[in-house]
């Protein structure tokens, strides 16, 4: 959450600008990656998992913060939703702007500069939010601006995903993540507080919130042994595509495998 006051607050303020400069210079190549077969892959995996939790009325006002250049706001706005976009940089949010311009959906888009953390919007402003960056640190902030009954959607640094990962380079560091000594991980050059499923279901119930499900994702392509090559392709056949999504749809149900991934996805009902 925000830190307020003196020189934690100066500290927040740096943090801020500096993840704002970060951004803003990966603004223009940023959607490269969803071109290739891999960031495709978990695009598709990542919007079907979403459509089975959407608000049904169309018209819901929905919030889909740290949503950068419109990745998902773009196909919900497509799908009739009203949204409002919101990231902390300016440059992620003019590819964003553009987009849905050339889209012709622009008028169903807010779209506004801020942190996560501290969002400019009154208590229970949404019916259906979501957070597919900020990790758990902005949860508190996002469950307050949405309504009661209303939906949440997080996704979260997975603490044994990240141990699996670093093990290799860092073995006392991964250790220390599964013994409870550290919590906080580096994931794409920021830190991170990382949650297991059972510590985020208990975060999130003392929030108010009911957890409806939690899925893996990012990273789950590496459990199916596709070459690097293929991964990183710009060209694939439909066929391979849809198997691909299909059993990595299939693995998201299945809670063997949640400690596997990157990142969780955590669908929820704000109850209180």
């Amino acid at each position: 959450m925000v830190r307020r006051g003196g020189k934690a607050s100066k500290d927040r303020s740096k943090e801020i600008a500096a993840v704002r400069r970060r951004w803003d210079k990966h603004a223009k190549r940023y959607d490269r990656w969803y071109e290739c077969f891999k960031g495709a892959v978990e695009h598709h995996v990542d919007l079907e998992l979403l459509k089975g939790h959407l608000p049904r009325k169309r018209g819901a006002r929905t919030l889909d913060a740290a949503g950068g250049t419109g990745r998902i706001t773009l196909p919900l706005a497509k799908m009739g939703y009203s949204v409002t976009l919101c990231d902390i940089s300016p440059g992620m949010l003019d590819v964003a702007r553009r987009k849905l311009l050339k889209a012709r959906v622009l008028a169903r888009v807010e779209i506004c500069e801020c942190d996560v953390c501290n969002l400019h919007f009154a208590d229970e402003s949404f019916d259906f939010v979501l957070c597919w960056d900020g990790g758990i640190e902005a949860a508190k902030e996002l469950i307050r601006v949405t309504r009661i009954g209303g939906g949440i959607s997080m996704f979260l640094v997975n603490k044994y995903g990240a141990a699996i990962s670093m093990f290799r380079e860092n073995p006392d560091s991964s250790l220390d993540l599964l013994r409870l000594r550290s919590s906080r991980v580096r994931d794409e050059e920021e830190e991170y507080i990382a949650v297991g499923v059972d510590e985020a279901k208990k975060f999130f119930k003392n929030e108010g919130v009911k957890v409806v499900g939690i899925y893996p994702v990012c990273g789950m392509l590496d459990l199916l042994s596709i070459p690097r090559r293929t991964q990183e392709s710009r060209k694939w056949d439909r066929k391979s595509f849809h198997q691909v999504t299909e059993m990595l749809l299939r693995l998201s149900k299945e809670p063997s495998v949640k400690g596997l991934s990157r990142h969780l996805v955590l669908y929820g009902e704000r109850i209180s």
